[in-house]
């Protein structure tokens, strides 16, 4: 049961974080999001597609802040008020008064992991659609500024403009596998077909090229297809750990096992057959080093499935690490000048916790320390402001 404080308690810091977040996710989204998307040629509509698949990102980033922000707020008044003196003075430890806003900055870690993981798969992948979608009037506004313009495999370069007309382009695709294709022509017309996610160019008397295979001439219309983004089916084994849902992490790493096991067995048994019969030189040509190219990459594939999961909760988790620290912080310093205590309280947050993150996040990676190594500088903040807490607690100034 909540006391009449911490009932108060809660109820400053939950106002002040809501008003802070509104502010500071609107900053984000218009300064950041906003202004960047029509930097890279986005209209408005598109822009307004894209802020709620980008708005989980721009959460995921604020709440930490906010929630620092807010605690820093609260018991920096509270201390600069003798409040927490008062209590005290008459035997009341400011324990009880801290318990709020380590209750609120758990849950508000726990929801902060939720839009993480959201952002990473379902606002990632929605941002790339709205991006994909626009790509035609994107393409143009490249063109008239800079007459070239680049996508992936695929790069188009034209002399001018006329309208929709592209006068005099050169196209040419890399292709992953293969010489490249050159295509030359006197005009032509772009259009972007949403149903294949590609490139409609319809060129007009032209020439098209592919180096030492063929080569073609077109005096009439020619329609060329150019795909701008293949979209394998949704496969454990190849879907990017980033981008996977937590959910699919677990059975992911599992297929990950087996297919390095599989493929160890391969090796042993390409090995042993080339011993016994005598073909040593076997060992080491193109094919062997690709299955031994093949067992790193997945190697390295399965140390990143078992960080990403780790990655996520901590980081996460960065909003109740600062928020500890900031508590005591706060008290101490005794300023009701909110934007003095956060910049404070802040600080170590910008020189200590994101170094050390960043650091263990690297090495969690390349399979140097464990993947719950990425804990770490939550550890460190967490021991840091307990210790801080017990000495307000029975050391009180």
């Amino acid at each position: 049961m909540l006391t009449t404080i911490q009932r108060q308690i809660a109820r400053d810091i939950l106002g002040m974080f809501l008003i802070s977040l509104t502010v500071i996710t609107f900053l984000v989204m218009v300064i950041g999001v906003a202004r960047e998307a029509l930097n890279q040629g986005l209209d408005v509509l598109a822009v307004l597609r894209l802020i709620p698949y980008a708005l989980p990102n721009a959460l995921s980033f604020a709440v930490p802040g906010t929630a620092l922000f807010s605690v820093c707020c609260v018991y920096g008044r509270m201390s600069a008020e003798n409040e927490l003196n008062a209590m005290q003075s008459v035997g009341v430890s400011p324990l009880p008064a801290m318990l709020p806003a380590i209750v609120i900055t758990t849950l508000l870690s726990v929801a902060t992991v939720g839009l993480i993981n959201t952002a990473f798969t379902w606002g990632f992948h929605g941002v790339q659609h709205v991006v994909l979608s626009s790509v035609e009037h994107i393409a143009y506004g490249k063109l008239e500024r800079d007459r070239t313009f680049q996508r992936g495999r695929f790069s188009l370069m034209v002399r001018d403009i006329e309208g929709r007309r592209l006068i005099d382009p050169r196209i040419a695709i890399r292709r992953v596998s293969g010489e490249p294709i050159s295509i030359v022509a006197m005009e032509a017309v772009m259009t972007y077909d949403s149903t294949d996610e590609a490139i409609e160019m319809s060129l007009t008397n032209g020439c098209v090229t592919v180096p030492g295979r063929a080569s073609f001439v077109f005096p009439d219309t020619h329609v060329q297809t150019i795909p701008l983004e293949i979209r394998p089916s949704y496969d454990l084994l190849t879907a990017n750990p980033s981008h996977m849902p937590m959910t699919d992490l677990s059975p992911a790493s599992i297929e990950q096992n087996l297919d390095i096991h599989r493929r160890e067995g391969e090796i042993a048994v390409h090995a042993g057959f080339n011993i016994l019969t005598a073909r040593p030189e076997n060992l080491l040509n193109a094919e062997a080093l690709g299955r031994e190219s093949s067992l790193i990459n997945s190697r390295k594939r399965l140390k990143r499935l078992g960080t990403e999961i780790h990655r996520r909760w901590a980081s996460g988790f960065t909003c109740l690490a600062m928020s500890m620290v900031g508590i005591p912080l706060a008290i101490r310093l005794k300023t009701s000048d909110t934007m003095t205590a956060f910049g404070i309280v802040f600080l170590p947050t910008i020189i200590v916790y994101y170094p050390i993150f960043a650091l263990t996040l690297d090495m969690a990676k390349d399979g140097r320390i464990a993947p719950y190594g990425v804990w770490l500088a939550n550890g460190v903040f967490a021991t840091a402001s307990l210790l801080m807490m017990r000495k307000i607690i029975y050391s009180p100034t």
